[in-house]
């Protein structure tokens, strides 16, 4: 098949074989040739080719549950039914409480069910910066507390989760003598904490490294099993749940909580909010955080797998691992990671990701890609605890950095002994109500003006669009439709679809996902199907219809 025909980008065969005036010198000997291109695998075999589906999805086998019918009563509501909200529900109903739990669609299909399964507590290079942040003491909190949290998961593990949990090192490498020595740095901020961390010079990668940090005794899992496995614990401990309920606000009084949601009221004690970013805008939580998407894609290769995890230290920050599946074992591989709402969001992704294995691993065949979203907090520690210093009954937690299952977990066990009023001693390192002016700073002003860029700049820059009938099969973007502004799409049957432009959070334009054909907010990272629906929030109003010619 000739570069640039039908599978085979010319940009991906370029950037594949010629690499500058070395590679270009190279190709005058033909084993150098053959070299080369033996190195990035069969020409066939593409990222973009491969179905664009979870493998956690895919091959989980889960519980229908109905949705919620009229108004309920219950001790704790919790909102949202990934890993947060289940650990969290489970542990309650465990302490004797009636809980309920919705979702606004089916239980482990958000962010949950797009990780990479990792279960560990390196969190890339975050004990140098913690250090810095919230000093030695809250670094060593940090360290004991996801500890305790992967050991937690463990345990809910050995109660008859069929999950291909296995416990594995976790490495973090360096390519260059300066992310060497920041993983030095790191290194030593990380024992400090009391972890079980040390550098190792040899790193079992198939390509050239300057060593890297490694942890031993952390973990990993089928994100998708593992949550039917907790959804089932969490149903025989007591816990109804209900999907396609999509909750919309909470009030409060000193009395207790009613939770709103199309389907009915629920009135409870305490209600627990865990979805990706709290919906209710009083926590300011969107202020707080700042949404970042990655690209995930599973590949079938000849070559022996990695025998742990491992992720770049820097620029491109790769994150690598095998994941038994179908008999076999994949290679996975996540990266590209941009702002949500950023123009970078293109099919383009998946192949730079296939790029990079191509690169180094002989692929037969991809065989997954989808990409996923986390919010990073400003001061790097997550955020759970009580939704505002006024709130006595309502919790929420986000910001977990893109390491979810062990911060969710956590997330659970802090809010249910909140809730169930224990003393907990990591409690006001990761509580909401902390103030970290100072070292916040930098990422608060840089993230918040481009909110507010983003809030005038998208009305003074698009006065002007081009028509809705000029969008190709497959193309979104925002378009004038029957003489008004829209988020306009056509489908790959031609059919047009056109929504309003202005997110129904706070009023942010959003933007064209065409990696996903999703639209974005890139001001606070809500997401919407092409028809509007809500797919993340803190939005939760879809995007009303407009007129189509």
């Amino acid at each position: 098949m000739a570069p640039g025909s039908s599978g085979v980008p010319l940009y991906a065969f370029r950037s594949a074989v010629l690499r500058g005036p070395a590679d270009c010198r190279a190709l005058s000997h033909p084993q150098h040739v053959t070299a080369i291109i033996g190195s990035i695998g069969p020409m066939t075999a593409q990222a973009h080719q491969a179905r664009h589906a979870s493998l956690w999805q895919e091959d989980a086998v889960s519980q229908d549950f109905p949705a919620l019918e009229g108004d309920r009563s219950f001790d704790v509501a919790v909102v949202g039914g990934g890993i947060t909200g289940m650990t969290t529900a489970l542990l309650l109903a465990r302490e004797g409480r009636s809980v309920c739990l919705i979702d606004q669609n089916k239980v482990g299909t958000g962010t949950t069910g797009y990780t990479t399964g990792k279960v560990t507590s390196q969190h890339h290079l975050t004990y140098a910066r913690i250090t810095k942040t919230h000093g030695h003491d809250g670094a060593r909190v940090y360290a004991q507390a996801m500890e305790a949290a992967k050991e937690q998961v463990a345990g809910f593990v050995d109660e008859g989760i069929d999950c291909d949990f296995r416990r594995r090192s976790s490495i973090i490498y360096a390519t260059n003598s300066g992310e060497r020595k920041q993983l030095e740095e790191e290194t030593k901020a990380a024992q400090q904490a009391g972890l079980p961390a040390f550098f190792d010079e040899s790193v079992a990668l198939p390509f050239r490294t300057r060593g890297g940090m490694r942890f031993d005794n952390q973990a990993e899992f089928h994100a998708g099993r593992y949550m039917d496995g907790l959804t089932r614990l969490a149903t025989e401990a007591g816990v109804e749940i209900f999907e396609n309920t999509r909750g919309t606000d909470v009030d409060e009084s000193g009395g207790g909580c009613v939770v709103h949601t199309p389907n009915g009221l629920i009135r409870a004690d305490h209600v627990v909010v865990a979805t990706l970013m709290p919906f209710l805008d009083r926590s300011l939580m969107f202020a707080r955080a700042y949404a970042s998407r990655s690209y995930v894609v599973t590949a079938r290769i000849h070559n022996p797998l990695p025998d742990a995890s491992f992720m770049a230290a820097g620029a491109p920050q790769y994150s690598i691992r095998s994941v038994p599946h179908d008999g076999g074992e994949l290679l996975m591989v996540l990266g590209e990671s941009h702002s949500t709402g950023s123009p970078k969001a293109q099919p383009e992704r998946y192949d730079k990701l296939g790029d990079f294995v191509n690169r180094h691993w002989n692929v037969e065949s991809f065989e997954h890609r989808w990409s996923s979203q986390d919010y990073m907090p400003d001061d790097h520690v997550p955020y759970i605890g009580p939704v505002n210093a006024r709130s006595s009954r309502v919790f929420v937690a986000t910001g977990f950095k893109k390491w979810g299952l062990t911060a969710g977990t956590l997330a659970g066990m802090l809010l249910t002994d909140a809730i169930s009023g224990r003393p907990n001693p990591w409690a006001d390192l990761f509580t909401t109500t902390r103030v970290k002016a100072l070292a916040a700073a930098p990422k608060f002003l840089t993230a918040n003006t481009r909110v507010a860029v983003r809030m005038v700049g998208d009305r003074v820059l698009s006065l002007k669009q081009p028509d809705i009938t000029e969008l190709q099969p497959g193309e979104g973007g925002i378009v004038n439709s029957c003489g008004k502004k829209v988020a306009g799409y056509r489908d790959e049957a031609g059919n047009l679809h056109a929504v309003s432009s202005t997110c129904t959070h706070l009023g942010c334009q959003v933007a064209w996902n065409g990696a996903e054909r999703t639209w974005d907010c890139p001001c606070h990272a809500s997401r919407f199907t092409v028809d509007g629906e809500v797919l993340n929030g803190p939005a939760t109003r879809t995007l009303p219809p407009r007129r189509t010619p």
